[in-house]
């Protein structure tokens, strides 16, 4: 495939070994000291619950990756890919985001409490045989943690909530043909969730924390019909978690006093599906559209199990859609710039929005850079995020207050990408 590599931008002294392939740094302890740091902090702590941000050269691109990354973070974007480039590549990355929510509604003004949110993601491949590459990745697909004021008028809705999700993936790609590829993965998991939220006056709460475990499985293909032209596609499916923890009920009024309760709920996580197209006139440029379709319909309800019955929350979430787009621009010297756009659709309706999740609209603009070497890479990425300011309207009221969650949503963001890899 002609999708080019960075095998083909190396700076000034870098060497070919036989056969014209790079020849690779010595390895040294560095890398794995770093693999293991990474998979120490890979806990994703992101205020949407989605968590897409691995790589930011490809996030540089709009997130743009499915049908040209040749990097290690194929694991995530798209496993046909790897082996695609040369050699063995590690990649540890980290992920800062700095956002600013307010709602305005029939109860007053509040603010979520300012971030950061922060995340880490590991991945690794090196080839097995002509054609065929083996990758690992350590990653968070999924994560959230926001807090809303004790005080908020929101705070029957929602205070503290924490998701936590990690991937643990194993990966192949290989090769079909010199113009097709193919790819598959396999994913153990491992989730925790505290979700908490008042009741009627300040200082009561009712929570929930459980964990559980799950796994996961993908595929993905790249075709080139034509030189230049390159077409890829993955899918991701998350088997259901079932999460078993206790409920702490804490009463301030009418008479003080609490309750912990066994708790069990399960929640089924969506299947992901990513079509791409890769335009490289030259070694020197990608251009890259994808699109994603999420099936988020699958966040129909939350049903709490506890001895004394079923607690039901609607949700009804609906399907959506992202698209990325962007392009990148490499040099003979080792460097490189890329910008992009990325744009993701709500997902909750109006009737069952509640601000535990502050979903818009969301805009992101991004622009990066990176250097090369023959031995290391390191890249950093910028993102503007802007949520179109949203009116939620038709909420049902919530007893036993009766608040509703109706009003104006806005929300905007910094983004924050940095990485680090090495070869051999």
């Amino acid at each position: 495939m002609s999708v080019p590599g960075w095998e083909n931008f190396l700076p000034s002294g870098a060497s070919r070994g036989t056969g014209g392939r790079v020849r690779r740094c010595r390895v040294s302890k560095i890398p794995y000291l770093a693999l293991f740091s990474a998979m120490s902090l890979s806990q994703s702590h992101g205020l949407g619950i989605e968590f897409t941000y691995h790589d930011p050269e490809v996030l540089a691109r709009g997130n743009a990756g499915v049908a040209s990354n040749t990097n290690a973070s194929a694991v995530y974007y798209n496993p046909a890919m790897l082996g695609a480039g040369e050699g063995s590549d590690l990649l540890i990355t980290g992920y800062v985001l700095d956002y600013k929510v307010d709602h305005t509604g029939p109860g007053g003004h509040t603010d979520l409490k300012d971030g950061p949110a922060v995340a880490a993601s590991a991945f690794a491949s090196t080839p097995l045989w002509d054609g065929a590459s083996l990758g690992l990745g350590f990653y968070s697909p999924f994560g959230q943690k926001n807090e809303w004021e004790e005080n908020s008028p929101l705070r029957a809705f929602a205070t503290d909530t924490e998701l936590l999700f990690m991937a643990g993936t194993a990966a192949l790609g290989f090769e079909v043909t010199p113009s097709l590829r193919f790819g598959v993965s396999l994913s153990v998991t491992s989730s925790s969730a505290d979700i908490n939220r008042g009741i009627v006056v300040s200082g009561d709460r009712f929570s929930i924390e459980g964990d559980g475990n799950g796994w996961g499985a993908g595929a993905g293909f790249t075709w080139e019909p034509i030189k230049g032209h390159t077409l890829g596609g993955t899918v991701r499916y998350w088997s259901p978690v079932t999460y078993k923890g206790h409920s702490t009920t804490v009463l301030i009024f009418p008479a003080p006093g609490s309750a912990v309760a066994p708790a069990e709920s399960e929640l089924e996580f969506p299947l992901e599906a990513t079509l791409g197209y890769a335009w490289t006139p030259n070694e020197k440029w990608i251009v890259e559209f994808d699109a994603t379709y999420t099936e988020w319909s699958s966040f129909d309800q939350f049903a709490l199990q506890s001895p004394t019955g079923t607690l039901v929350e609607p949700l009804l979430w609906e399907d959506s859609f992202t698209i990325g787009t962007g392009v990148t621009r490499k040099w003979d010297s080792g460097w490189w710039v890329g910008a992009g756009y990325w744009f993701a659709e709500k997902t909750t309706p109006d009737v069952a929005f509640n601000p535990r999740l502050p979903d818009v609209d969301l805009h992101v603009g991004s622009v990066g850079t990176g250097y090369r070497t023959e031995c290391w890479a390191a890249e950093f990425t910028y993102q503007y995020g802007y949520g179109e300011p949203r009116q939620i309207s038709g909420g049902a009221p919530l007893p036993p207050t009766g608040v509703t969650a109706n009003g104006k949503l806005n929300y905007h963001a910094h983004g924050f990408s940095a990485g680090v890899r090495w070869f051999w």
